[in-house]
């Protein structure tokens, strides 16, 4: 028997290196990124200025609530808004799908 035909096809030898060979995907370690931290360090209880702490683009006020469905929670979190607003933290920005869409005013910037 010659060397071709004791060794299987698509496996090659290197010197000094033993056989692997990889079926599917490489394995690798998993990707470690730290927890997404709000911008202000500031205590508040105002749930509103939280939410849009986390998300820069803005909220309309059904996407707070959790949904359009969700009357009861949208009734908690108007007077916090409106709150919000008269304290001159957050601005309504536009409009998305009805709704008016509100931003905490430090992440509006000029684009």
């Amino acid at each position: 028997m010659t060397e071709s035909e004791s060794k299987p096809a698509g496996k090659k030898e290197k010197k000094d290196q033993p056989v692997e060979e990889f079926r599917g995907m490489v394995k690798r370690a998993p990707v470690r990124r730290k927890p997404a931290e709000p911008v202000s360090t500031e205590k508040t209880d105002n749930k509103v200025i939280k939410m849009l702490d986390k998300n820069p683009l803005g909220m309309t006020l059904p996407e707070m609530a959790g949904g359009p469905r969700k009357i009861g929670r949208i009734r908690t979190l108007r007077p916090m808004l409106a709150a919000a607003i008269k304290q001159g933290l957050v601005m309504p920005v536009s409009q998305r799908s009805g709704h008016t869409v509100y931003r905490l005013v430090k992440h509006i910037t000029n684009r």
